[in-house]
This record gives C-alpha cells, sequence and structure tokens, in this order.
C-alpha cells in the first residue's frame, strides 16, 4: 500500500525525510520491532514498561522504511510525528486492511462485569434472528464458526482490523465485541464505527491502571461517546448502577435504552425466582408482560439477560426469537459453572476476581445450597487495594474459605495471601497457597447440599509465576478432584 493512502485520518504534527519512499509500497506494518521486515512501517507506541521510541533503530535494521511515533526525534530515516501513536495505529491498521469496520456493524459492550455473558447472549440472538455474527472477547473471537485465539479482551489495533477484514470475507454483518477500559484508553477501537454500546456495571477494578474510579468511569465512558457520533446509535445503560445513571443523564439526547431492577427503566424484571437449575422472572417492557426462563444462575445474570433483550428490541428482533434464545442459552465457559458428575455437592468455576463480583458469585451460592466453601486467590501486579477488601467478602460471605493463589506474576504468593487476609475479621479460613491443593482440600471436604465455589480464573487455562507460566485449568482439577472422590467411594 502506498505511503499517502496508509496515513489517511491520521492526526500528523511532521513528517521528515519521506522523499525517497515515493512510489514505494509498504508490505506491512507492526508496533513489534522484532516483528519488522523489509519494507514494514514501524509504529513506535509508548507503552506502560516499555517505549518503542527506543527500538527504531532495531526496526530499522530489521527492514522498516518508515516510522511512525509521537516524540520529536533527530536522524536521516523517514519519520512521521503523530500526535498520539496509539490513535494513529488504529487507523493506520485499519487503512493497510481497507478500512473494514465501516462495513460492519459493531455492538460494544462495557463495564467492570457480565461483558461475556452479554456479548455471547446477544451473539446467539443475532444468529438465532438469521444473522451471520461474529463475537470477539475475552474468550477469545469466533467469526461465523470459525474460532480464533487473541491476547486480549479487545485485541490491539492491528489483529483488531485484520478480524474485521476476515470478517467482511466471510459475510459477517455484525461482530459483537467486549471493549475493556485499557482498550479504549489506549485507542484499540478508535477506527470502529459503533452501532451500539451496553452499559453492565462499574465496580472497583483496574485501580493499579487507572489511578482512581473517576478515571475508570472516563475510560468506559469513550465507548458512549463514539456510539453517539453514529446517526441512529443505540445505547443500553443499566441504571441501577451509579455509573449508568450518569451515563444516561450526559446522553440524554441520545434517549438511552435504560434496563434495572430496581430503579425505574424501559426495560425491568419483578418477580425474580432463582434456583439450582437457574431462573426465571417477568419482564416488563414498555407496559408488555413477558416470562423469562433462563439456565443461567443469579440476579447478575438477569441484568446481563435485560441488556441483551434492551439492544434486542432496539434493533426490532422478534421478541419470541429472543425469548426462546434466553431460555436455550447456556451459562459462558468460566461464568458460574457447574462442574458436575452427580456428585451430591455443587461446584460452581466462576472467573470473579474483583470485590463486586465475588460478592455477587457468592450470593448467588449462598441461595442455592447448605453450606459455601470458596476457594480463592488475587492476582499479582495487579490492584492491591481490593485484597483486602475481597478477603473480607470472601470470608464474610462463605461459610469456609480457602485462600490461595491467582497468578502471582512477579509477587510473592506468601505476600498476596498476607495482603489479603489483613481484611479478614472472621476465622473461618485458611491458607492453601498451590492452587491445586486448595480445590482438592475444597472438592473433599464438601459435604451434601454444600457448593463449592472456585472463583478467579475462569475460563483461564494457566497459571502466572514470576519465571514461567503453567498449564492450569480450575476446571480440570476440579473434575480430576471430583472423580478421585467418587472412586474413592467404590
Amino acid at each position: 500500500m502506498k505511503l499517502v493512502k496508509l496515513i489517511e485520518n491520521v492526526e500528523i504534527v511532521d513528517i521528515r525525510n519521506i522523499e525517497s519512499l515515493d512510489g514505494t509500497e509498504i508490505e506491512g506494518i507492526s508496533s513489534n520491532s522484532k516483528d519488522i521486515k523489509k519494507n514494514y512501517m514501524f509504529i513506535a507506541l509508548k507503552g506502560e514498561k516499555f517505549d518503542g521510541h527506543s527500538f527504531i533503530e532495531e526496526a530499522i535494521a530489521n527492514g522498516a522504511i518508515v516510522t511512525v511515533g509521537e516524540e520529536e526525534l533527530t536522524g536521516n530515516f523517514p519519520y512521521i510525528r503523530v500526535s498520539d501513536s496509539k490513535k494513529a495505529y488504529a487507523f493506520i491498521s485499519s487503512n493497510f486492511y481497507g478500512n473494514p469496520f465501516r462495513l460492519i456493524k459493531t455492538v460494544g459492550v462495557t463495564g467492570t462485569n457480565g461483558k461475556t455473558t452479554t456479548v455471547n447472549l446477544i451473539g446467539k440472538i443475532l444468529e438465532a434472528n438469521g444473522e451471520k455474527i461474529g463475537i470477539i472477547g475475552t474468550l477469545g473471537a469466533r467469526l461465523y464458526d470459525e474460532d480464533l485465539p487473541t491476547n486480549f479482551t479487545t485485541p490491539e489495533q492491528l489483529l483488531l482490523a485484520k478480524l474485521y477484514d476476515k470478517a467482511r470475507t466471510l459475510g459477517i454483518e455484525r461482530i459483537v465485541m467486549e471493549i475493556s477500559s485499557h482498550a479504549l484508553v489506549q485507542h484499540r477501537v478508535d477506527a470502529v464505527y459503533f452501532e451500539g454500546g451496553v452499559f453492565t456495571n462499574l465496580t472497583q477494578d483496574h485501580l493499579d491502571f487507572h489511578k482512581d474510579m473517576e478515571s475508570y468511569f472516563s475510560a468506559k465512558r469513550r465507548l458512549f461517546e463514539m456510539v453517539s457520533k453514529e446517526e441512529n446509535g443505540i445505547m443500553v445503560i443499566n441504571v441501577d448502577d451509579p455509573y449508568g445513571k450518569r451515563l444516561v443523564e450526559e446522553f440524554r439526547d441520545k434517549h438511552p435504552i435504560t434496563y434495572g431492577i430496581r430503579e425505574p427503566a424501559l426495560i425491568t424484571a419483578k418477580n425474580i425466582e432463582v434456583s439450582k437449575d437457574g431462573l426465571s422472572f417477568d419482564l416488563i417492557l414498555e407496559g408488555e408482560h413477558f416470562k423469562v426462563k433462563s439456565k443461567l444462575l443469579g440476579e447478575i445474570n438477569v441484568y446481563n439477560i435485560l441488556s441483551a433483550i434492551g439492544y434486542s428490541y432496539k434493533v426490532g428482533i422478534p421478541m419470541n426469537t429472543v425469548l426462546r434464545t434466553v431460555c436455550e442459552f447456556n451459562p459462558v465457559r468460566g461464568r458460574l459453572e457447574r462442574i458436575d458428575l452427580g456428585q451430591q455437592f455443587q461446584v460452581l468455576v466462576d472467573y470473579a476476581h474483583t470485590p463486586d463480583a465475588l460478592e455477587r458469585v457468592l450470593k448467588v451460592a449462598k441461595s442455592l445450597g447448605r453450606r459455601v466453601i470458596v476457594v480463592f486467590g488475587c492476582g499479582g501486579d495487579r490492584d492491591k487495594t481490593k485484597r483486602p477488601i475481597m478477603g473480607d467478602i470472601a470470608t464474610r460471605l462463605s461459610d469456609f474459605a480457602i485462600i490461595t493463589s491467582d497468578n502471582p506474576r512477579s509477587e510473592d504468593p506468601a505476600k498476596i495471601i498476607e495482603d489479603i487476609i489483613s481484611g479478614v475479621e472472621k476465622d473461618n479460613y485458611i491458607i492453601q497457597e498451590d492452587r491445586k491443593e486448595a480445590i482438592n482440600c475444597a472438592i473433599n471436604m464438601a459435604e451434601p447440599g454444600d457448593i463449592v465455589v472456585i472463583a478467579g480464573k475462569g475460563h483461564e487455562t494457566y497459571q502466572i509465576f514470576k519465571d514461567i507460566t503453567i498449564h492450569f485449568d480450575d476446571r480440570e482439577v476440579a473434575l480430576e478432584a471430583i472423580k478421585r472422590r467418587i472412586n474413592d467411594k467404590h
């Protein structure tokens, strides 16, 4: 691709030494100097740990013929200085793949909790309505019937453009995507045209990155700023959440679809019944009443269902299609997922790794069984302030807690556990640093009617330590422990 086409819609501050590139085809782009090849463009990004501007010489040595960055640099190499490298990267990536974003309707789902379930439920409803769709999120990307791995909840700029290009070739009409706060701040989705945005909730998480809740909210708000620029942009917002209320006020002229259980809303649920087999409730939508049944567990999933219904209603999907799909929809991997081999107690694996999510999961568990036993830990190199809060929640809302490791990364697992127990007042816990042993312990001590909650990792299939990442899947470990227990009885 010619350079002039590649830098369309990019906010340029200065261009230097590009005369030699007249007529030259740019054959690839990358923000990783090690991936650069002959006739590539290198985009220098500033990260939390590394500054891409420090790798420009390496990129040129590897074949880069032009570099994009935001620093004022000297040198004879072709250099395009931009106002923001990450933002430029989004539009350059889109240009490189022929601007696929405009041709596909995108629904963005953002919030602290509930994104994965909501995205997958909306996707299933759209498929049931006969659409060819794509889903991008924490579990990876699924484009029609093809599964593709991604490194982040919301992929980085170049991979995202590549996925949309593939979706276009597959004839996909809509993509439903989880939008993380990191992605919004880092301009990963700046080139995307959002048909709609869904807000689930906002509770404490990622404060190691955002520093405070106001900055965290401002990051999430960016999605709705982008939606507001689109003609007839759809906003679906949870008004039971105080930050959701703020969004409704700030974007009132866009007539958001509101949903909730406790506050007045366009879409609401009454007579909620939760059981070990799922939930049911009366849906009230603009005065009309419908009966909703679902295999999902707990009140948090009532909110997820309402948000999916809100979007589906706005785009005109028949309500009988929506309700049938909700009824048939199975729990998403690692989200209140049952591990069931016919044992007399329940085992639930859940991704809950924030105070609010852990509290919600334990309240669901409490409503389902006799005793609640929880296994949990907190991640290393992440927000340390939530550790004592989660220690308090786990011990206060369970009958017994086993405190363990959860991706300690560069930190000492024992020190993380120390931080957790600093918030604990009850004496109903033990420490078992080895996560496998912690899960085994919980399953071995469970009695008929108990609920074992294994929280924190959900769908993840790894455990990250300082110098090594190992395969580790809570579901596999739980299944093995249950099998051993059943076999020991025979």
